[in-house]
C-alpha cells in the first residue's frame, strides 16, 4: 500500500483516515528518526530485545482478540459481571502492546512489561496524538471509563447490577486503532533495520527469552512451555525484529487462540472460532 510517501506492507483500516496524509508522513519522518537512533547502533543484544518485544506485541494483538471473543460469549450468555472484565483487559493488552513498539521506552531488563496500568495509558496515549491529538484525548478518556467499570464491578460490588455502566463507546474501533499505530511503528523499525543494522547482529539471545517465558509474580513462579517453543523458533528462523503482521505466523496465532477454546469433551461451549472469527481488530494470520 502506497501512502504519505511510503510502502506499507499492511492494509490498515482505520490509521490512515484519523491522520491526513501530509501530517502522516511527517509523523513517520519523526518516528524512522528515532528507531534510526537506536539501528544505527544495532547489537546483538538490541536485537534480541526488539525481537523479543515484538513477539510478546503479536502476543498482546492476539490476547485482546481471545477476550473480545471472550466479551461476545458472556453477552450472549448473560454473564454480566464479565463484561467490563473483558472489556478492560482487552483495552489493556493493546495499551501495552503498544508501548513495547515505542522507540524511547526502556525494556528494563523485561520490566516494561510489567508496566503499571496508569502509565501504560499515558504513554500510549501520548503517542496517539502524534497522529491525533483530540482523538488521543477522547481514547484516553474512554480507556479511563473503562478502567472505573472493572473497578466498580471489582471493588464496590454495585448493589444495581451493571445498571450504572455506560457503553457510549466504540470498543471494536478503539482496539482497531490502537493495533495499527503499533503495527505503524513496527514497520518503520523493520525499514530502519534493514536499512541501518548488520545483519551478523541477529541474534536473539536466551536471557531474552527467559525474561518472556518465566515469569515471577507474587513469588509464583510461571514457566510458559509455548512461549519457550515460540522464542525458540525466533531464535533460530526470524532472527530479527518484522512488522508485527509478518512477526505474526499462523501456527502462532491457531496455538495461542486454541489455548483458551473450552473442552468440548468436557461440554465446555466456548469456542474462538475459525480465523475468520479472530478478525476483528488485526489482520491475524
Amino acid at each position: 500500500m502506497q501512502h504519505a510517501g511510503r510502502n506499507w506492507a499492511y492494509s490498515y483500516r482505520r490509521l490512515f483516515e484519523i491522520c491526513p496524509e501530509q501530517k502522516l508522513a511527517k509523523v513517520a519522518g519523526r518516528v524512522a528518526t528515532q528507531y534510526a537512533l537506536l539501528t544505527k547502533d544495532w547489537t546483538h543484544e538490541r536485537n534480541s530485545e526488539w525481537s523479543c518485544r515484538m513477539y510478546f506485541t503479536t502476543k498482546m494483538i492476539l490476547n485482546a482478540t481471545v477476550l473480545l471473543n471472550s466479551l461476545e460469549f458472556a453477552r450472549t450468555s448473560g454473564l454480566r459481571t464479565a463484561t467490563p472484565y473483558f472489556e478492560y483487559y482487552a483495552a489493556l493488552s493493546l495499551l501495552r502492546g503498544l508501548v513495547y513498539t515505542i522507540p524511547t521506552e526502556d525494556w528494563n531488563s523485561g520490566e516494561l512489561m510489567a508496566i503499571p496500568h496508569t502509565r501504560a495509558i499515558n504513554v500510549a496515549f501520548d503517542w496517539v496524538a502524534k497522529f491525533d491529538k483530540s482523538l488521543a484525548a477522547e481514547m484516553k478518556k474512554t480507556a479511563l471509563q473503562l478502567k472505573a467499570q472493572r473497578e466498580l464491578i471489582a471493588y464496590k460490588a454495585p448493589a444495581s447490577g451493571d445498571k450504572n455502566i455506560g457503553a457510549n463507546y466504540d470498543l471494536i474501533d478503539f482496539l482497531t486503532i490502537l493495533a495499527e499505530v503499533a503495527e505503524f511503528n513496527s514497520e518503520l523499525l523493520e525499514g530502519s533495520i534493514s536499512k541501518n543494522a548488520d545483519p551478523a547482529s541477529f541474534e536473539v539471545l536466551d536471557e531474552h527469552i527467559h525474561q518472556i517465558a518465566t515469569v515471577e509474580v507474587e513469588g509464583f513462579t510461571f514457566s510458559d512451555d509455548e512461549d519457550y517453543w515460540r522464542l525458540g523458533y525466533v531464535q533460530r528462523k526470524t532472527r530479527r525484529p518484522y512488522h508485527l503482521g509478518l512477526f505474526m505466523h499462523p501456527g502462532q496465532s491457531e496455538d495461542f487462540i486454541g489455548a483458551w477454546d473450552g473442552d468440548e469433551d468436557a461440554g465446555e461451549t466456548f469456542s474462538n472460532g475459525s480465523p475468520s472469527n479472530w478478525q476483528a481488530i488485526f489482520d491475524v494470520p
